[in-house]
């Protein structure tokens, strides 16, 4: 297996520098995309501060920094009425990790979403499933609910995220927050 080391930053903008084990000096981002292209190459990406943010298919595990940003994302279990804290929520590959492609399967932020213990082994059990819009997960429900498996926002993200909400109503599945009273 070869190991090489990019910072988020310089992956996205293709510029910069990348370690390669075995290598003392850094390589050029060139080489990194070349050498990315080739082989069975599992890449690990860290953020800024030396934090992994991607692992490709070698680790099924999130680390702390990437159930942190989903925290902050989701707000806690995207189930719609769930009331479930980050804290409580177990981190779920969208696309299952076992999946056979690259692509799908990876243990990365734009591939989870936080659901609480009982919702994770609901999704797990059932037909319901996840899929990612926009950088943000929506649920799928099964044909018996909704014959053309209309995704289905989840309002937790709804209601955490800043900026304006839509002014489209929620969908009557959807339990309402009650307000907080005294």
């Amino acid at each position: 297996m070869l190991n090489i080391r990019v910072e988020l930053d310089d992956l996205t903008a293709g510029h910069g520098v990348g370690w390669v084990d075995g290598i003392v000096d850094p390589v050029p981002m060139s080489s990194v995309e070349q050498l990315l292209c080739h082989g069975d190459i599992t890449t690990t990406v860290f953020g800024t501060h030396g934090e992994v943010l991607q692992h490709g298919k070698t680790k099924r595990l999130f680390t702390t920094a990437q159930k942190a940003a989903m925290a902050a994302r989701d707000g806690g279990c995207v189930w719609p009425g769930c009331d479930r804290g980050p804290s409580w929520c177990e981190s779920h590959h969208v696309d299952d990790w076992k999946h056979q492609t690259y692509a799908p399967g990876r243990t990365d932020i734009d591939n989870g979403a936080l659901l609480c213990h009982f919702h994770h082994t609901h999704v797990h059990s059932s037909e319901w499933k996840l899929a990612m819009q926009n950088g943000v997960p929506v649920l799928i429900p099964p044909k018996s609910i909704d014959w053309e498996q209309t995704p289905r926002p989840c309002s937790q993200i709804r209601s955490r995220r800043r900026g304006p909400l839509p002014t489209a109503p929620l969908p009557p599945w959807v339990r309402q927050p009650r307000p907080y009273t005294t």
